[in-house]
């Protein structure tokens, strides 16, 4: 399935934009403040927020960004010019880059929100958002976003690092929408407010603090699906949980490649903010 949304092609899985039109822009913080025990909002602005690309119904819209210095000091000198060269070098000689979700965007007042999980000084991009302050310099470069349409069945799977996109997909699905949500939490303290439609029951999970995701797989796994369902999963965890959740997706619902999307966002063993494979 494939349709067109402002010149843009769609299919109804992971969409990604065409790398050479991809913008690059360099950003400052606007204002940064708690959301939970673990997690930071940190809403970005700037001269250089126009124009930028935001599809509000899309799955989990996500962007890239690169820290180009630690929080509150000043950004590195090669970040002061032509920032699209310098992202054409070698990887090597880049700032670290993570890929975020874009947890809203408002074109009026040109902010565009991203929700940090925090884990301690273990990850470049924990230690930034932990620090970042008004002012502070970030370089942004869109990336891609998700449309499923003809659904009418959804189900919504994650832990703590899926909460903004979860969030971000529940406040921008249709009125009508129906369907089972799943989030994996290790504190109660981390669960938030989210807005959903009324068919969209959720159901928040007590994991401990392993990382493993069983309670959340195993729900899934039970989860029941009306007969005759137009089903689409979407699911967001840790490396291994993820397997497990794109093996039921495949070989149990009988998913076909455009029925779910399930994303690695993390790999145990490695700090939670750390490149891995599925970025």
């Amino acid at each position: 399935m494939m349709r067109r949304t402002n010149g843009i092609a769609e299919r109804c899985f992971g969409v990604t934009m065409d790398p050479g039109t991809s913008a690059v822009r360099r950003l400052r913080v606007i204002r940064a403040f708690a959301l939970t025990r673990h997690m930071r909002r940190i809403v970005l602005g700037g001269e250089e927020i126009g124009g930028f690309a935001f599809y509000r119904s899309s799955f989990g819209p996500y962007v890239k960004l690169h820290f180009v210095g630690e929080a509150g000091a000043p950004p590195d000198p090669r970040w002061t010019g032509d920032l699209a060269a310098v992202l054409a070098c070698a990887k090597a000689q880049r700032p670290p880059g993570r890929t975020y979700t874009v947890r809203d965007f408002d074109a009026a007042a040109g902010e565009l929100i991203i929700d940090f999980v925090l884990h301690g000084d273990d990850g470049i991009a924990s230690r930034w958002a932990a620090r970042a302050s008004p002012g502070d310099v970030v370089v942004l470069e869109e990336r891609g976003f998700l449309a499923p349409f003809g659904f009418d069945w959804h189900i919504l799977a994650g832990d703590h690092t899926a909460l903004p996109a979860i969030a971000q997909i529940l406040e921008n699905l249709p009125v009508a929408s129906r369907g089972q949500v799943f989030v994996s939490l290790a504190h109660p303290a981390d669960r938030q407010l989210l807005a959903k439609p009324p068919g969209m029951r959720l159901d928040w999970l007590d994991d401990g603090e392993e990382g493993g995701c069983p309670g959340l797989i195993e729900a899934v796994r039970r989860c029941p699906v009306p007969d005759g369902a137009r089903l689409f999963l979407w699911a967001g965890c840790e490396a291994r949980a993820a397997r497990a959740l794109r093996a039921h997706a495949r070989h149990v619902l009988g998913l076909a490649a455009d029925q779910h999307f399930i994303l690695n966002y993390w790999r145990r063993g490695l700090p939670e903010d750390a490149p891995h494979a599925g970025e």
